[in-house]
């Protein structure tokens, strides 16, 4: 068939952007993307199998009235926010606006974080990640510096502040900023891959001989365990980065090696649970049962990749937190149903007494996990 289109301007706040969505046949494709100034900030794709043209105009309609609502959504969620003293929804706003990939907003809300009282590490790494998205790489070093003063221990912080190091030119601090990040937590497949692409940046730009002793050693060990951590690395890219190390087109490799981390099922997961906290912030206490199946149904499809990823369990305990509560809220209307039809029913009226506790108990539980 051939290209379908679609295009919107949606405004908020006084700000303008543009959505497109398109299938492209050559690829294979449903494209959509968010502009601003005429710019791509965001975009998701989705791989289209073989299937008849009414119905790829219709799941092209889908993904972009879906794209819009997400949107549409964490910009509501923004302006209600906004009215808050707590830091806890400023922080977890500027990390879903850093994830669209818009890093102004994400430093402006990680900034009000920390003037409403944020006083661990997270919005340093925030604010350090939008500073180095923006290549504004010294702004980024010194949020980075801030958030390993707070927590000299979490990984990401040490792992960021390499890829600054290594974006300056840096390879030797940047290399033992990744080895930093793996010492504190063995499991973390990034590093290992950024170890990579600092010995072979070394190696092109000549910087430091003792650096490139070993190359060949460095190189399978650390694509092996980076492999066996990120199971979404595409296998066949892998082979390509193989084969150009092999040829020694460290350039070629590089390259391939930057395509290959960009898929990283962390986001995803830090993409549901931030998801589920701004739906919690803006329904009150409601949840929707669908939702949580999928976010259920996701999550576990990552785990049965990567069964060692301990991020993805911690998700699924908050999930089950939040499936607990929906169950309580259907109890608690059952009780009240019978109340409804029989109004000296005192079992039924008990019954509703205590589980109206326990839904108080549990939303403030799921909250907790949550913040």
């Amino acid at each position: 068939m051939d290209s379908f289109e679609l295009r919107e301007e949606i405004r908020h706040g006084g700000a303008s952007y543009f959505l497109q969505t398109s299938y492209n046949p050559e690829n294979g494709q449903i494209k959509s993307s968010f502009f601003r100034d005429g710019i791509v900030f965001d975009s998701v794709l989705r791989e289209v199998d073989d299937i008849g043209t009414d119905e790829l105009r219709e799941l092209t309609k889908e993904i972009h009235q879906r794209n819009k609502r997400s949107f549409r959504f964490i910009m509501d969620a923004r302006d209600n926010i906004g009215r808050s003293t707590d830091p806890n929804p400023h922080l977890r706003l500027a990390e879903t606006l850093l994830r669209r990939n818009l890093f102004r907003e994400a430093i402006t809300e990680a900034e009000t974080a920390v003037e409403k009282g944020a006083r661990d590490s997270r919005s340093w790494m925030v604010i350090g990640e939008a500073f180095f998205r923006l290549n504004e790489l010294d702004m980024a070093l010194d949020s980075i510096r801030k958030g390993i003063e707070l927590s000299p221990d979490y990984p990401d912080l040490h792992n960021l502040i390499g890829k600054i190091f290594l974006m300056q030119g840096m390879c030797g601090m940047a290399v033992e900023s990744f080895k930093k990040a793996i010492s504190l937590n063995i499991y973390y497949g990034e590093p290992y891959l950024n170890l990579i692409r600092a010995y072979l940046t070394n190696t092109i730009i000549k910087q430091d001989y003792e650096l490139s002793r070993g190359l060949e050693e460095k190189f399978s060990t650390n694509l092996e365990k980076a492999s066996q951590l990120n199971t979404s690395l595409r296998e066949g890219i892998l082979d390509e980065v193989k084969g150009h190390f092999g040829r020694e087109e460290y350039e070629e490799a590089l390259k391939l090696l930057e395509v290959a981390g960009s898929v990283n099922p962390r986001s995803l997961v830090d993409d549901i649970i931030l998801e589920l906290y701004l739906m919690l912030i803006q329904s009150g206490d409601e949840i929707e049962e669908g939702d949580i199946e999928k976010y259920l149904e996701k999550v576990e499809e990552i785990l049965d990749r990567n069964p060692t990823f301990a991020d993805a369990w911690n998700s699924l305990g908050i999930l089950y937190t939040a499936k607990c509560k929906i169950f309580m809220d259907k109890a608690s209307e059952a009780f009240a149903k019978a109340l409804e039809i029989n109004q000296d029913y005192e079992k039924a009226r008990k019954n509703l007494r205590l589980t109206e506790n326990d839904r108080q108990g549990i939303f403030i539980l799921l909250k907790a996990l949550l913040d």
